[in-house]
C-alpha cells in the first residue's frame, strides 16, 4: 500500500495591495516568461516536499507551539536565479522575528523529515518561471510585507496551472 503525500510548503500570503505591485512588475517582464498567477503569489518560508498525513498532523503541533511574531521585510531587488530559471522580487532577511522562524522551519522539517533547504533562508516572491536571464530595467518601487498570519499550503497541478490552497494557517502576534 502506498502512501499518500502531498506536496506542501510554510509561507505568506500577500494582501491585495500588495498583489496589485507585484502584478505590476510582471507586466513588465519579457513575454517568454512564464508568469506566476497573481492568486498564486506568496513569500515562501519554507518548502518541505512530499508529506504524509502523520507528518503534516506532527507539523502542524509543532508550528502551533512556536512563537510567531509579526515581522517586516522589504523586497527591493529583482533577481534572476538561474538553476529553478525564475525571476523573483527579493531582499535581505534582516528581522530577528523572520530568522527565527525561518530556522523553526527547518528545524522542523528536519525533526520530521521532510525537505530542509540547502541555503540559508532568502525572502522573495516568485514573478516568473522558466527564465532564462535576468531582466534589463524594470520600474517598481521596493514592496514591504508585513505578514499577520502564516499559512500552510498544498501545491499540486490543477486544471489550469499549479494551485496552492491553504491547508493551515496560523496568526503572527
Amino acid at each position: 500500500m502506498t502512501i499518500k503525500t502531498k506536496r506542501i510548503f510554510l509561507g505568506f500570503g500577500l494582501n491585495p495591495q500588495q498583489t496589485t505591485s507585484v502584478v505590476a512588475i510582471q507586466q513588465q517582464l519579457p513575454a517568454n516568461v512564464r508568469l506566476v498567477p497573481a492568486a498564486n503569489l506568496h513569500m515562501t518560508l519554507a518548502f518541505l516536499g512530499g508529506a504524509t498525513p502523520v507528518q503534516m498532523q506532527a507539523l502542524i503541533e509543532r508550528v502551533d507551539k512556536l512563537n510567531k511574531r509579526q515581522f517586516s521585510v522589504t523586497l527591493d531587488k529583482i533577481a534572476h536565479w538561474h538553476k529553478p530559471k525564475i525571476l523573483c522580487l527579493n531582499g535581505a532577511a534582516t528581522d530577528i522575528n523572520l530568522l527565527k522562524l525561518a530556522a523553526d522551519a527547518q528545524s522542523i522539517a528536519a525533526e520530521l523529515k521532510l525537505h530542509c533547504s540547502e541555503y540559508s533562508y532568502n525572502p522573495h516572491v516568485t514573478l516568473s518561471r522558466k527564465a532564462k536571464e535576468n531582466v534589463e530595467v524594470v520600474d517598481y518601487q521596493p514592496i514591504t510585507l508585513q505578514p499577520t498570519k502564516l499559512c500552510l499550503f498544498e501545491s499540486y497541478p490543477g486544471k489550469n496551472g499549479v494551485e496552492y490552497p491553504t491547508l493551515h494557517s496560523w496568526q503572527l502576534a
